[in-house]
């Protein structure tokens, strides 16, 4: 995403991941408590101001085995790099806009033109797998 305007974006984003890249997962760790408070959840920018993310639900932390749950927060101007998954990705939009850039027809290096989309609150939009997006 990227062109976030007056105020920070917030994303909601939903992974899914395949069977074949969790068969390896760890099993689950215990002693997590069933209900956990969002504000005591560790936060990352991986390197990048005005990002922030947290993995509220996840494969490795939580044991889960189909499913990433994470609650990301960019500030004007923030975006990601142009990027792809081996997963789907579905993001809600809970605050700000920004736009949404999409390659649909991704083949290898040449992820083709990416399309625009403006995203903004109360918004949904679905990342197909291995589509290039920002």
């Amino acid at each position: 995403m990227v062109e976030c305007y007056a105020i920070s974006l917030l994303l909601l984003c939903l992974f899914s991941f395949s069977a074949l890249v969790l068969a390896s997962s760890p099993c689950p760790v215990t002693g997590l408590p069933l209900v956990r408070n969002i504000s005591e959840i560790p936060q990352d920018n991986y390197g990048r101001a005005g990002l922030s993310h947290l993995t509220v639900a996840g494969s490795l932390l939580h044991g889960l085995k189909e499913v990433e749950v994470w609650l990301q927060t960019f500030s004007p101007g923030t975006y990601t790099p142009i990027h792809r998954h081996s997963c789907e990705e579905v993001f809600v939009v809970l605050k700000g806009s920004g736009t949404l850039y999409l390659a649909t027809v991704s083949h290898g290096n040449n992820p083709g033109k990416p399309q625009e989309h403006f995203i903004f609150p109360n918004s949904t939009f679905h990342i197909p797998v291995n589509d290039v997006h920002q």
